[in-house]
């Protein structure tokens, strides 16, 4: 026994004391490292069970979109379908190429506006000024001189 300043006795450990002390020591540094051990493997368990949740929504996303996108371009061929069905046969138009019918309308559009626009141009243009732009038109041998003419008293 070893008499402290206070007053106080104590004892050293005895080798079988300290012994005890040191394994408990351990046994308590074990556990809490088991603890910690158990803990971070509960936590990246739970990090891959997210993940996996995450990747499982993503794919089920993707293939919703996708649907969506199916779904568009079905009713999308649908549509158009019909319109080209009324476009081909509807009328008995079997000879010639959709290019050449599109031609053949614009070109009586054009001439029903060329008419309408001479037939606009008479109203305020008179007779006599008519007459002698056909006899400008018809002396002149050019055809592309001709058309000018032709144009530019039109835009007059």
């Amino acid at each position: 026994m070893v008499d402290t300043r206070s007053g106080r006795s104590t004892s050293p450990y005895t080798a079988e004391k300290e012994v005890k002390v040191v394994t408990l020591l351990k046994e308590r540094r074990e556990k809490k490292e088991a603890k910690k051990k158990a803990l971070m493997e509960e936590q990246a368990a739970k990090i891959r069970k997210i993940e996996e949740e995450m990747a499982r929504e993503k794919e089920r996303l993707k293939r919703e979109e996708e649907a969506r996108l199916k779904a568009v371009e079905e009713e999308e061929e649908e549509e158009e379908q019909p319109l080209e069905r009324r476009k081909a046969g509807g009328r008995g138009e079997s000879s010639g190429t959709k290019e050449d019918l599109m031609e053949k309308k614009i070109t009586k559009w054009v001439a029903g506006l060329s008419l309408g626009e001479d037939e606009e141009a008479l109203t305020y243009v008179s007779r006599e000024e008519q007459e002698a732009a056909v006899k400008e038109w018809d002396a002149e041998e050019d055809p592309l001189k001709r058309q000018v003419l032709e144009d530019e008293k039109r835009m007059e």
